[in-house]
């Protein structure tokens, strides 16, 4: 028994409930045909899984469905002598009269999927790319978002394939992006896209962070009976400034050495007085004129008798 090839379709539909609606189609002319099944279905997507079957006729080529209440939906299957049934016809659908038409069966959910094929990381690589519809279509293929090449045959693969899987190359090394994107053959209907990025060679060790530096702070003066103050220094030799806080308040800059809090005096830090309590005293070295830090340290510092 072959694929059935009789389009089902009806020809009137009519509102006498003597008649009804005709289901009628085009005969097979396999010699061992045995006769036709009818499927019914209430909602989409209509198959043998989903459906009910109607009846099983003889090589009859027509059947009445009455007037159903709603909107139905229908295929014929072929079977032989030996109970072999053919694959399903034409889906056509039985509204009553003055329903409002069934909305458009959705357009089928289509997966696209990547599989990166050869050594990305020390030799040759390609994508290979396929989908899940089962429709005549095509495949745009991009690298790094160029058109790579457009393939309408599958199987589909990047940069090119042999006709069986996705042959291999190199494009530089660092990171590349391959996207697949699935046509209907001939037009601009979209049906899927994915894409994969590939890391093509040993991805360069990221720089190292900047070496954090000592910073040595030094209290100086007589905080519990006199007037104090902070020195403060980093092993860096580069050019650094040093930003000074009091209390978590910036206090001021210091572009040269020494550094010193509440100043200095060309040699060591100046001293003063700044309340009786607990204080405490930020150094902060940057490199000169940036953003760039170095090191930090701090020191609380008790003036006065606790």
């Amino acid at each position: 028994m072959n694929s059935i090839r009789a389009i089902a379709c009806f020809l009137m539909f009519c509102s006498s409930t003597a008649w009804g609606a005709t289901l009628t189609w085009n005969p097979n002319s396999e010699p061992d045909l045995a006769g036709y099944r009818i499927y019914q279905c209430s909602l989409l997507p209509c198959a043998k899984s989903s459906g009910t079957l109607l009846v099983t006729l003889g090589t009859g080529t027509s059947f009445n469905i009455g007037t159903p209440a709603g909107t139905h939906y229908y295929f014929i299957t072929a079977y032989d002598s030996a109970n072999n049934e053919s694959g399903t016809s034409n889906l056509v659908t039985y509204t009553p009269v003055g329903s409002s038409p069934p909305p458009p069966p959705s357009p089928p959910m289509t997966t696209v999927r990547l599989t990166v094929v050869g050594n990305p990381a020390a030799g040759t690589w390609g994508v290979e790319g396929d989908t899940t519809d089962l429709r005549n279509v095509m495949a745009t293929v991009f690298l790094d978002g160029v058109v790579h090449h457009v393939e309408h045959t599958a199987p589909y693969g990047f940069p090119n394939d042999n006709g069986l899987t996705a042959t291999t190359g190199r494009f530089g090394t660092g990171s590349h992006t391959v996207e697949f994107v699935f046509y209907l053959e001939g037009t601009t209907t979209e049906i899927g896209r994915a894409k994969v990025t590939v890391q093509e060679g040993s991805p360069s060790a990221p720089p190292p962070p900047p070496a954090m530096r000592n910073v040595n702070l030094t209290v100086v003066g007589f905080p519990a009976a006199g007037v104090w103050g902070v020195e403060g220094s980093t092993t860096d030799p580069r050019d650094v400034m040093a930003t000074v806080f009091l209390d978590g308040v910036v206090h001021h800059v210091e572009h040269t050495a020494p550094y010193g809090f509440p100043d200095d005096n060309g040699l060591t830090a100046t001293t003063g007085r700044f309340g009786t309590g607990s204080h405490k005293v930020e150094f902060v070295f940057y490199l000169e004129g940036t953003t760039t830090e170095i090191g930090r340290a701090n020191v609380t510092v008790q003036e006065g008798a606790p």
